[in-house]
């Protein structure tokens, strides 16, 4: 595997592939970089932060490198559930981790930013208590990037 790559929008999901590039002993650059730096078809992983269900960058990042693994970074706590509607909408034939990283709203703008709102006040009127949690996260924001969350990504990169 010859290095980390990623898209960030608010610096979680880089902060992810810096602790990742930093276990592994390989180097993390941005997409942008890595167009300069790697040969095309260099071995990656790929992080990327989730929009949508959709990892941004990924497609672009398989056309050109031979993505081992790929990291999806979001708001919502771990879960199963969540974790195979990501490997659906994306379409991955490698492995996919779910990483959960943070909310910074002075990082968000315009479009961005109201969308978050729209979703935080659409979850207030469901009125379910399940989505309290999630629901002071996108009022008050929060970070939830932790070597821990690394765990089974790095036991696998570790295996490559």
């Amino acid at each position: 595997m010859d290095a980390i790559i990623y898209e960030s929008n608010t610096g979680f999901t880089e902060h992810y592939a810096r602790l990742l590039a930093e276990k592994l002993g390989k180097p993390a650059y941005s997409a942008k970089e890595a167009a300069s730096k790697l040969a095309k078809g260099s071995e990656v992983i790929y992080l990327g932060w989730v929009m949508a269900n959709q990892i941004c960058g990924l497609k672009k990042a398989v056309r050109r490198w031979n993505v081992k693994a790929a990291g999806a970074v979001g708001l919502y706590p771990l879960s199963e559930t969540n974790t195979n509607i990501l490997i659906a909408k994306n379409k991955t034939d490698f492995p996919l981790f779910y990483l959960r990283g943070g909310l910074d709203h002075s990082r968000l703008k315009g479009m961005k930013k109201k969308l978050i709102l729209m979703i935080r006040d659409n979850l207030i009127r469901e009125n379910d208590p399940q989505n309290a949690e999630l629901i002071k996260v996108l009022t008050d924001g929060g970070d939830f990037v932790s070597e821990e969350n690394l765990t089974a990504l790095l036991a696998f990169a570790l295996m490559l």
